[in-house]
């Protein structure tokens, strides 16, 4: 029969250590980015789905930086406005998400169909704290992403590319691919149009 001294040092050997308590984690914003975005969420956002005129205004407003005759459909998504960085004579349709967490650059002519999703953030899953990562997505001029396509962060695309739906971009590609799949691969090429800087630098050699 165990005594009352050698039933206690039983139960203390029983009980798991503590584990260190979690790492605090904090905030990717300053104080100022937070306000901004909070006042694009409660405020803008409605003007952005009701006011078709306003949609380009609002984004120069907020910071971002959009060149002539774009078109934003009204159900579209831009995450952090002052991350963006458009071309001229882009399109973006309806339930497109630029999740510009970090900088999206679209080139001029630049068309992204219904549902595409580009995700320019993620964390770093190695460290306890989860500490935000901002890999920038850049887009080349005249290149289309097909309806419910998917560009993870870090992903470059040349000029004149054409993403086929439902694709998911892991890698970057050059210019004139035509990529389909998940994960996605280069399944031919398209030689750029005529008089394109593309198409000269082909004819050069380059």
């Amino acid at each position: 029969m165990s005594t009352p001294d050698q039933r206690t040092n039983t139960t203390d050997r029983d009980i798991p250590e503590l584990s260190p308590s979690s790492p605090i984690r904090h905030s990717a914003w300053t104080t100022r980015q937070n306000i901004a975005r909070a006042i694009w969420m409660a405020f803008a956002k409605p003007l952005w789905k009701y006011f078709p005129s306003m949609r380009v205004p609002l984004l120069r407003l907020f910071g971002a930086k959009v060149g002539r005759n774009c078109r934003f459909a009204s159900t579209s998504e831009v995450a952090i406005p002052w991350n963006l960085i458009v071309g001229d004579d882009c399109d973006i349709g309806h339930r497109v998400l630029l999740y510009n967490l970090g900088v999206i650059s679209l080139g001029d002519g630049v068309v992204i169909d219904y549902h595409a999703h580009l995700c320019a953030g993620t964390h770093d899953f190695t460290d306890p704290r989860f500490p935000l990562l901002t890999p920038p997505i850049t887009i080349g001029p005249r290149t289309f992403i097909g309806i419910d396509s998917y560009l993870a962060p870090g992903v470059t695309l040349g000029a004149d590319c054409r993403v086929w739906p439902r694709s998911s971009l892991y890698r970057s590609f050059p210019d004139s691919t035509v990529i389909q799949g998940n994960p996605a691969r280069a399944v031919t090429e398209l030689r750029p149009p005529i008089g394109s800087a593309s198409e000269e630098q082909l004819n050069a050699g380059g």
